[in-house]
């Protein structure tokens, strides 16, 4: 025998005592006429309820079937106004401190777990001196013979027939009594939360095959039935099994089992009638539940999962057909829809190690090492069931590996083949899609598979069902799904849908390499979080990925396929169903509403994310550009002056885009809002505003132009106004150079300033020449850095021809090399310099023409022939000074080339270098 052993019967000799000796002590004291009405009747009403007929003056029988915490009041009345009144009380306090109703349903148990405290406390009571004060000697006595090592067990009848005892059909013996439950404390406590609840009648223990649900079931059930707390709750406790195979060392036995429900309703029909057959009679199920109905009455149906992979649907029915006072417990692997669920992990490691020395200490083996108990735990991944399979395969003479390997394949053919094999198609797409990405958020499987979202989610929910995937949330609050060890291991040495996996393989390291080219344009481009198609690095990669197919589309500019767009804006909306406060994904949201130009919705979804991160400044900017292009410029202007009063204009707090939109911008809403006062007050000294002086001396020499209109006959006031403009463009452009704002600006003022030379207005020849002087020193270069502008359209060619014949001392129009007056003599080309050319191989050409510009100024190419009308392709590449003289070459101009064959007929050759001939 062993000390627990031991230790049990000591503590059930001094409880046994305790008990014997109260009801014979309120039995000697006749005590019938103190015991309240209302006690006996519902003593016996439960006996009545059990089958027991009992009189209301028999005080033994009374006693006999009364609960411990019963008989102490029994006794309480009695002492009730003498001395021993306050002893008593003390004594029933003292056992009910110590646990004394734990205590004596663990002797009356000898598979539950019996901590040793359990022998103290006993003997703390009986050694008490409320116990000799009492006159309860007996008890100290048990005590003295349980110390002595006297041992003297109780009567089986007292320890096995608790009275509280819920009436069942548990089975007498349960297969993990060899080794005992351990490591289930979490789910006890959970059991009994979930079960207390009234409205909690459909309870579903949900775990893969050899967790240990029927363990544990069939283990708190059989302690439930001996707690007085529950005799009241509970009339009896019906159990029947669905198992339809078991593992064992020699691989999966089929066992007879219920199949269908009319099956379950005839074995629970069969439980009853041993329950309740002395006291009603019925003759099928349907007549047990009606008669049956105000019973409190818990049916528990150990491996569901047999029956609900085909008919759940009737299971549902058969659970609703159920009176409302009975209650449903149910282990399965499937989960059900309207069932509350305890979920069951494995076991802890310490006690799968502790499960696994307690099992070969019951097969007789006491010798084995830490470390491999610790293998074997960590092989079964702490799985019960494969752990004792593994033991029983070692035992049959295998050694720890080959065993190992054996219990694995086993056990995951048990636990799970059944279940894959009864899923969809679909399901078993995703089964393994889960398999190869690892753990896949929902958008992953969306993203990877052809398969639509609502089927997806169809199959998920199925799956969800089975223990055969586990859903978490990942770092960034996705939910996630994975396989347990054990179906990964059956699905490695039996794929499913191998094709499927490939595929998903394959398309996974696509990903990454987008993800990897993603970050390397990043990082070579210099772009930071102030930038629209920036991507932080730590983004969870299913965002990255979705953002740079974003980018990508967005970087196709024009020739963005709307088709794609509206599928990324679907992709977008999914992701945002669970990411609903994601303010990047927000963000990007609305640049696909940019691009297809719905400004409503942009701005709905910039608001949004600017609710999750009100500091963003990229957010701002976006708001910012949406109120200014939808001419809110009141609205827009806000947003500039606070990031100017933050200084985000300087390009080392933000990046140099960043910081000259908000500059051209915030002086733009100045303009359209008609703040030229403003403007002029705060741009004075505009040559001081560090890298964006220039937009700021434009947007000075815009509001100047702007004091002028339509005050044509304010010479002095105008001449002045106009002499600053003119410096201030002359200064941005050498300092500078023609930056697009500039050259739009400026195109815009000289062709305005022409009022100048009207002589109604009477402008000081100064003013003039000045306005003249200018025009011949950018007036080329502007025209051509501006997108639909040429210098040789007919409204430049009308307005320089204007300015060419206006009589003016040495105008200066009239020495520019770019233009061409119509009275102008042809060219004469210096004829030794041709001479030379051809003797370096150079071939004389004459340009026939030069295309219309494609929204850059001037065109980069032109044709041109030889003599024998041979054609050949200019471009500016090519030409010695490039773009600094290519736009003074007009149609009729020769040039001197050197060209390579195109090697095809109806083909210009191209020209490898071009020099212009001197000309006189």
């Amino acid at each position: 025998m062993d000390y627990i052993q031991k230790l049990r019967i000591k503590t059930a000799m001094i409880v046994y005592e305790l008990e014997k000796s109260l009801g014979n002590y309120v039995i000697e004291n006749e005590a019938i006429h103190t015991i309240s009405d209302s006690s006996l009747d519902s003593i016996i009403e439960r006996e009545k309820n059990r089958g027991f007929e009992l009189e209301k003056d028999n005080l033994n029988l009374i006693i006999e079937a009364s609960y411990l915490d019963e008989i102490f009041n029994f006794a309480i009345n009695i002492t009730e106004g003498s001395s021993l009144n306050r002893s008593m009380i003390g004594l029933k306090q003292l056992c009910s401190i110590l646990g004394i109703f734990d205590i004596r349903n663990a002797v009356s148990h000898p598979n539950r777990p019996f901590p040793d405290c359990y022998w103290f406390r006993a003997a703390t009571i009986a050694s008490d001196p409320l116990i000799e004060k009492l006159n309860l000697s007996s008890v100290r006595n048990a005590l003295n013979s349980a110390i002595e090592e006297n041992l003297n067990t109780p009567p089986d009848e007292w320890l096995h027939n608790v009275n509280w005892a819920i009436p069942n059909t548990l089975p007498q013996s349960f297969d993990h009594e060899i080794t005992g439950l351990l490591g289930r404390d979490k789910e006890f406590k959970d059991l009994e939360t979930v079960l207390s609840k009234k409205r909690n009648n459909l309870i579903a223990i949900v775990a893969p095959g050899g967790i240990g649900k029927t363990a544990l079931v069939l283990q708190y059930l059989k302690d439930l039935s001996l707690n007085p707390s529950w005799a009241d709750k509970l009339s009896s406790i019906v159990f029947c099994t669905l198992k339809n195979e078991k593992l064992t060392a020699d691989g999966i036995e089929a066992i007879d089992a219920i199949v269908e429900i009319e099956q379950i309703k005839e074995t629970i029909f069969h439980d009853l009638l041993k329950l309740y057959s002395d006291k009603y009679t019925f003759t099928n199920f349907e007549e047990a539940v009606e008669i049956l109905e105000e019973e409190n009455i818990l049916i528990c149906i150990d491996n569901l999962e047999t029956l609900l992979v085909d008919f759940q649907n009737e299971f549902i029915d058969f659970n609703q057909s159920l009176p409302i006072k009975w209650k449903l417990l149910v282990t399965s692997r499937i989960s059900i829809d309207s069932a509350t669920t305890v979920p069951l992990d494995p076991l802890g490691k310490r006690h799968a190690v502790n499960l696994s020395r307690n099992y070969l200490k019951k097969r007789g083996v006491v010798d084995f090492k830490q470390e491999d108990l610790e293998r074997i735990a960590d092989a079964a991944n702490n799985n019960p069931l494969a752990i004792k399979l593994t033991i029983d395969l070692y035992l049959k003479g295998g050694d720890i590996s080959s065993s190992i390997t054996r219990s694995q394949k086993d056990i995951a053919s048990f636990s799970y083949k059944n279940l894959i094999e009864a899923l969809k198609e679909n399901s078993i797409t995703i089964l393994e899609s889960i398999y190869a990405i690892g753990n896949p958020t929902k958008n992953d499987l969306i993203d990877f598979l052809n398969i639509n979202r609502e089927e997806i989610i169809e199959s998920i929910n199925e799956l969800s069902k089975t223990s055969l995937v586990i859903r978490s949330t990942d770092e960034y609050g996705n939910d996630t799904y994975k396989l347990s060890d054990s179906i990964r291991d059956l699905l490695l040495i039996n794929p499913k849908n191998i094709e499927v996996r490939n595929n998903i393989t394959e398309d996974i390291k696509k990903r990454k390499a987008k993800i990897l080219e993603q970050a390397s344009r990043i990082k070579q481009l210099g772009l930071n979080e102030f930038d629209d198609d920036y991507i932080p690095e730590d983004l969870e990669p299913n965002s990255y990925s979705l953002i740079t197919d974003l980018n990508k589309a967005l970087s196709k500019a024009s020739i963005t396929n709307v088709s794609e767009l509206i599928k990324l804006k679907e992709r977008f909306a999914e992701y945002l169903r669970f990411k609903t406060n994601d303010w990047f994904l927000l963000f990007n949201y609305s640049r696909i509403f940019r691009e297809l130009k719905d400004t409503s919705n942009e701005l709905l979804y910039l608001q949004k994310a600017q609710e999750f991160n009100s500091g963003s400044p990229k957010i701002k900017l976006a708001i910012a550009l949406r109120y200014f292009y939808n001419s809110d410029y009141l609205d827009a202007i806000e947003y500039f002056e606070q990031f100017i009063n933050e200084g985000y204009d300087n390009p080392l707090k933000s990046n140099t885009r960043f910081s000259h939109s908000i500059t051209k911008l915030y002086y733009l809403c100045l303009i359209y809002l008609g703040e030229f006062d403003k403007i002029l007050e705060i741009t004075s000294d505009w040559k001081e505003k560090g890298n964006w002086s220039g937009v700021v001396g434009v947007s000075r020499a815009t509001a100047l132009k702007r004091k002028i209109e339509y005050k044509y006959y304010s010479v002095n006031t105008n001449e002045k106004l106009i002499s600053e403009i003119l410096e201030i463009l002359d200064s941005i452009f050498k300092s500078d150079g023609y930056f697009d704002t500039a050259c739009v600006e400026s195109n815009k003022i000289i062709k305005d300033s022409d009022f100048l030379l009207k002589d109604s207005y009477n402008y000081s020849s100064e003013i003039k020449l000045k306005y003249l002087n200018f025009v011949s020193n950018h007036y080329f270069n502007i025209i051509s850095k501006l997108r639909n502008e040429n210098i040789n359209s007919n409204d430049n060619q009308l307005f320089i021809n204007n300015l060419y014949v206006y009589e003016i001392t040495d105008n200066p129009i009239r020495r520019v090399k770019w233009f061409k007056h119509e009275q102008e003599p042809d060219i004469s080309y210096d004829l030794e310099h041709i001479e030379e050319l051809k003797n370096e191989g150079f071939e004389v050409v004459k340009v026939y023409h030069i295309p219309e510009d494609r929204g850059y100024g001037m065109s980069s190419f032109m044709f041109a022939e030889n003599d024998d009308k041979k054609q050949f392709y200019l471009s500016v590449n090519f030409l010695d000074e490039g773009w600094n003289r290519w736009g003074y070459i007009k149609e009729g101009n020769k040039l001197a080339i050197k060209y390579r064959e195109s090697g095809k007929e109806d083909k210009p050759h191209p020209a490898t270098k071009i020099i212009e001939i001197d000309t006189y």
